[in-house]
């Protein structure tokens, strides 16, 4: 104790990440936004910490040993970040014609819509988890294009993504959680355990991005409650861990005992989902998405003159297509070949939308007297 009293330092992206960047059993498994090379980013994988070298607690300010911060996949928090904390509710004042859009666009959209347009570009991240795979000790692990395992025995069967899209969602700040020993609904096809709280109805939600962790879990078929399993043996004569033995039957009765709930004897594989709120990992912003990159209509030579008076001085073309460019991020090794030239990027009709708001207007504001503009 002595040794670690007279070592105490500041935190550091090192200190922290030493837990935080092996999120969910191993590096980027769950977090799709947090691995170890954001030790030394450069500033094309997060501007914050490869371009102006933050560490974690430039943001995750402590108080009294609180430190500020909020997962969307634990209930636990002991205060909120967010980009508004330092960046304000109207974060673009350069000056230019985009602002004052931009700014009305922050009351909507989650800054990271826009300046994380992409999920696990660092390294790549886990996006599917079968559990009922695992215990085959003679199955051949295969190396994904990624250079991942697409087995091991231990765990089970596993998918990844490098540069992944997003799945966006309405989100006001609270999430649905299944806790241990909640109930869950066997008929379903897919079981959430953790579920953004928002709607296109809500002032208070915005458009936000999530990675979602899919796989399959065991679920009590009795008592309707995601089963926890006895893994790692305690010593060798173990008779019950998984990892030892192979024997689910074992494994969960010594699980549940051990949280102290019930246990049937019975159980079903299903299908889980958990929303992962993409937080790190910001871009430049030049890099953030372009106006015709959600904006279909504006894909032509028509562009933000639709609606404001032609203006010579200014290229509107050019203001509406420049962003994030997908195919320098290919050329760099990045996986993005199919995000070259799309639009309608986040899906305005998933989200609620008639459809591209420019054409159809948003949530809370219609054109004025029906008009729509031409969409040639």
């Amino acid at each position: 104790m002595k040794l670690v009293a007279q070592n105490v330092g500041h935190s550091s992206r090192a200190t922290c990440g030493t837990c935080h960047f092996n999120g969910g059993g191993g590096e980027a498994i769950k977090h799709a936004d947090l691995s170890r090379q954001l030790l030394t980013p450069d500033r094309n994988c997060d501007i914050h910490m490869g371009g102006y070298d933050f560490a974690c607690a430039e943001c995750h300010k402590t108080r009294n040993h609180k430190i500020s911060g909020k997962s969307s996949s634990v209930p636990v928090a002991e205060g909120v970040v967010n980009c508004e904390s330092c960046h304000s509710q109207t974060p673009h004042y350069s000056g230019g014609l985009l602002d004052h859009h931009l700014n009305d666009h922050s009351k909507t959209v989650a800054c990271n819509v826009c300046h994380a347009p992409v999920y696990a570009k660092c390294k790549p991240t886990k996006t599917w988890w079968d559990w009922s795979q695992a215990g085959d000790k003679k199955r051949e692990v295969k190396k994904d294009k990624y250079g991942q395992p697409d087995y091991n025995w231990k765990k089970g069967e596993f998918k990844w993504v490098e540069s992944g899209m997003p799945d966006y969602a309405w989100y006001s700040g609270y999430m649905d959680r299944v806790l241990m020993g909640d109930k869950v609904d066997l008929a379903a096809d897919v079981i959430t355990l953790t579920d953004p709280v928002g709607s296109i109805n809500d002032p208070g939600s915005k458009i936000t991005a999530f990675k979602i962790m899919k796989g399959i879990q065991a679920i009590d078929a009795d008592h309707a409650h995601v089963l926890v399993p006895h893994l790692y043996p305690k010593d060798k004569n173990d008779p019950n861990a998984y990892w030892k033995n192979l024997d689910w039957e074992k494994a969960f009765q010594s699980g549940m005992k051990a949280v102290g709930l019930p246990y049937s004897g019975t159980y079903e594989w299903k299908e889980t989902w958990m929303y992962w709120r993409i937080n790190h990992e910001v871009m430049p912003a030049d890099m953030a998405l372009s106006c015709v990159q959600c904006h279909e209509s504006l894909k032509g030579d028509q562009t933000c003159n639709r609606c404001h008076q032609d203006n010579r001085e200014v290229d509107f073309k050019a203001l509406a297509h420049k962003g994030t460019d997908f195919s320098y991020m290919k050329s760099k090794g990045r996986d993005v070949d199919h995000l070259i030239d799309k639009t309608d990027y986040i899906d305005f009709k998933a989200l609620g939308y008639e459809g591209d708001p420019i054409i159809h207007g948003g949530r809370f504001k219609k054109l004025p007297m029906g008009y729509k503009p031409r969409s040639d």
